[in-house]
């Protein structure tokens, strides 16, 4: 199972455990999109992440796109980032 339906699983079942719906979200380009006003869904999604899917270097970092004219909701997307950015090898591209 992948890292995306393993989280997708496992934010779910953070939701059911409370009794709640998760929000719509779906996996594109290597990010987590959410649609939701409530910033407590943040949270729960931030939990299930770092408790049931992510290797204990790994926290999760979210950004808000604000509501529009042509989309009238607010939008998250949360990225998977190193807690400790020394861990990460940067691979050069073409001639050093």
């Amino acid at each position: 199972m992948g890292i995306e339906n393993k989280s997708l699983d496992a934010i779910k079942e953070h939701f059911a455990i409370k009794g709640k719906t998760p929000p719509s979200m779906f996996w594109q380009h290597g990010s987590l999109w959410v649609d939701t006003e409530d910033k407590l869904d943040l949270t729960r999604i931030k939990k299930a992440m770092l408790e049931d899917v992510l290797p204990i270097k790994y926290t999760v970092e979210f950004s808000e796109l604000k509501a529009t004219n042509t989309e009238p909701w607010t939008q998250w997307v949360m990225d998977i980032v190193a807690q400790d950015l020394s861990l990460v090898r940067v691979q050069r591209m073409g001639p050093a």
